[in-house]
């Protein structure tokens, strides 16, 4: 379940960028339910994915320098005997 919760928690923040309503970093940190370095660990990872977060003193939100979209996807399917040939499990 970690991996869900941390997917939510990056849509989650997502939105909140998307509309600017972080709030300052302890607020912003606080809604996810981080410490402020933690919340500054990904926001690192999103810059170096390649998205352009800024943080405005004057709205007090962080926001997006250019239009963006974060796309998150995640599947599972069961193999059926000709599949398990293609990816042949050790």
């Amino acid at each position: 379940m970690f991996l869900f919760k941390q997917i939510d928690r990056l849509e989650y923040m997502h939105h909140l960028i998307q509309t600017e309503a972080t709030g300052n970093p302890e607020t912003f940190a606080g809604k996810l339910h981080l410490s402020r370095r933690q919340l500054y660990n990904i926001l690192d990872e999103l810059s170096d994915l390649g998205a352009e977060i800024r943080y405005s003193r004057i709205r007090q939100s962080f926001y997006y320098a250019s239009p963006c979209q974060l796309r998150i996807e995640f599947g599972y399917e069961k193999l059926n005997e000709a599949d398990l040939q293609l990816y042949p499990m050790e």
